[in-house]
């Protein structure tokens, strides 16, 4: 008799009940990130104007608000972040609106993080070019990486013990310890076996 590896049908379903869940997570964890609180028929465009800040001076240059920009995505479809958007695409409305609001940010005394802290107060982090890698986002960044990295050594698992089962089994075919199961009985009674096999109408 064969013996049997770890691959039984319990096993199987064990490893299926953990890697297809896993599996499934990965699309409802990317969707929560580009979920939009916009109407997509409407303006993408939200205002972003704090008060200036007491005898206000500006923490950024040119540069340094191109360089932040690059951070930032810009809200409507188009994937790109701000600085892209709005010194490559002339129909987009947004980009060029959502530097304005940075630009009056410097003039108003805000550093480059409290610029980011306001956008993503009106936004959401899906102003964020990636999520802040922090609490539940840090889980949601990982856990694609995870949930294929798991279903990958499930699935290579499986593979190994089904190939493994396979070799044992024509090991042993090869060697003559598994033979065909033959039927016992005396002579007799396989006499009398055979003559009600040969009267069965079937």
């Amino acid at each position: 008799m064969i013996a049997r590896g770890p691959c039984t049908r319990r096993a199987f379903l064990a490893h299926a009940a953990v890697t297809v869940p896993l599996l499934a997570v990965v699309p409802s964890v990317l969707g929560a990130q580009s979920n939009s609180p916009v109407n997509m028929a409407g303006d993408f465009y939200l205002p972003v104007r704090p008060a200036p800040k007491a005898n206000a001076v500006a923490l950024l240059d040119g540069d340094a608000i191109n360089t932040l920009e690059r951070t930032l995505a810009c809200p409507c479809p188009c994937t790109l972040d701000i600085y892209t958007c709005r010194t490559t695409d002339v129909t987009c409305s947004n980009s060029p609106a959502i530097h304005r609001d940075v630009v009056r940010m410097v003039d108003g005394g805000y550093s480059g993080d409290e610029i980011v802290a306001e956008l993503t107060n009106v936004y959401g982090e899906r102003i964020l070019m990636a999520p802040r890698k922090s609490g539940f986002n840090l889980v949601a960044w990982f856990l694609p990486f995870v949930a294929i990295g798991t279903g990958a050594v499930a699935i290579a698992m499986l593979l190994r013990t089904w190939r493994n089962n396979s070799l044992a089994a024509a090991t042993l075919m090869a060697d003559g310890t598994v033979r065909p199961i033959r039927p016992q009985g005396t002579a007799e009674e396989m006499a009398r076996l055979n003559a009600a096999l040969r009267d069965d109408p079937r």
